[in-house]
């Protein structure tokens, strides 16, 4: 098993703050902000207890969700845990249900979902550079000023100064697409270059007279469906399939799990963990070109929670939250403005078999609400099933 490097990354505890470990580990706790940036930590007041933070190192895993392989240069694979300080010459490896997330001292960080393996060829203060051998990378880089960073295909070299894209290379196919900013596309055999700007993207194939550079697709915006446990989407015209991507996060750092489809029609699978997930559906074009991507929250209820749940505005800023479930249980139903219920609008206790009525509420705003079951005297884990609506002004 990879080991920590305690001096570049920190696993979090209850009660600390970024002020702290900065004052701790980087020497002044005014460097705050730096860790803040490098992590991606949206919000300083609120650190994930059990999040893995890089503390400086040049490159560091932040996740590992499922199966994740590392390979050092002494050639024996060994399972990769988060917090993992990475050399240069590592070879990251997903298994199909298997998803990491490196980061690296310039607050750049690229996230390998399943299925893929990507090498560390550099990582220094001036160039960052990774080899994408199988799979799929999605990276989110920093503005670079001095620095530079690559990402290498089979047959491309991607460099950026600092943006947001995702590169494939699956058998034949190869893809290049871009969110933010701009990748200057360079082939290894040739050298000609290709600009690719925001909401673009390219087959990434030497093959024919030249690049084929085209629009990412719309969205495909999510609708509200009436099975659980289910992620639906309206249809987006040139779409030859479907991505769904569910994360822990809303940065999608910390996947979770991820399909595709031929529709935009998604049914979880029953080994998630219940609870929130934030979704991100895409539609992906007859040649594979990934397009512009929806985001959602949706729940992950267990078999035994109540099939179905409504909520209606009832006026005056008041909700009702409706669901049958069995008689004669005890209920703990929370309500909050974010999915980790870190600072609970409300919490009350009691039988709610048919459901609650909450408000006079805020907005606009969305809220996220859960309730879970307990019957009197019963060993068993508790039942939990939620969700989400948006509240409008008043």
């Amino acid at each position: 098993m990879a080991s920590p490097a305690p001096a570049s990354s920190y696993l979090v505890r209850p009660g600390d703050t970024l002020w702290g470990l900065a004052r701790k580990y980087m020497d002044t706790a005014h460097r705050w902000p730096e860790l803040q940036r490098i992590n991606a930590v949206p919000v300083p007041e609120r650190l994930r207890v059990g999040q893995v933070l890089n503390l400086g190192g040049l490159a560091a895993v932040l996740h590992v969700s499922g199966s994740v392989l590392l390979q050092r240069a002494s050639g024996l694979e060994q399972p990769l845990a988060a917090g993992t300080t990475l050399a240069e010459g590592d070879l990251l490896t997903t298994g199909r249900d298997g998803f990491v997330t490196v980061g690296f001292a310039d607050g750049s960080r690229v996230v390998l979902p399943s299925s893929s393996s990507a090498r560390l060829i550099e990582a220094h203060g001036q160039r960052t550079q990774l080899e994408l051998l199988n799979g799929r990378a999605e990276s989110y880089v920093e503005k670079q000023k001095e620095r530079e960073f690559e990402i290498r295909t089979r047959s491309y070299a991607l460099g950026v100064k600092g943006t947001h894209f995702r590169v494939r290379s699956e058998g034949a196919e190869q893809t290049l697409e871009v969110l933010e900013g701009k990748v200057q596309a360079t082939e290894l055999s040739g050298g000609r270059s290709t600009d690719v700007s925001a909401l673009q993207g390219m087959p990434l194939s030497v093959a024919g007279t030249g690049p084929e550079v085209r629009s990412l697709l719309p969205p495909p915006a999510q609708r509200t469906e009436t099975d659980r446990n289910t992620v639906a989407a309206q249809p987006v015209a040139g779409a030859a399939a479907y991505h769904l991507q569910l994360a822990t996060d809303p940065g999608f750092l910390r996947l979770a799990a991820e399909s595709r489809a031929q529709t935009p029609r998604f049914v979880l699978a029953d080994s998630l963990a219940t609870g929130f997930y934030h979704t991100r559906v895409s539609a992906l074009d007859a040649q594979g070109i990934e397009g512009q991507a929806s985001e959602g929250v949706t729940f992950m209820a267990p078999a035994q929670a109540p099939m179905a749940s409504e909520v209606h505005a009832l006026g005056n800023g008041r909700w009702e939250i409706r669901w049958t479930t069995r008689a004669g249980r005890s209920h703990t139903f929370a309500l909050a403005k974010t999915p980790d219920f870190a600072s609970p609008v409300v919490v009350e206790s009691g039988t709610f078999t048919s459901g609650v009525t909450v408000g006079p509420l805020d907005g606009p705003a969305r809220y996220y609400w859960r309730c879970r079951e307990q019957a009197e005297g019963e060993s068993s884990l508790p039942t939990e099933w939620g969700g989400s609506f948006e509240t409008t002004p008043p």
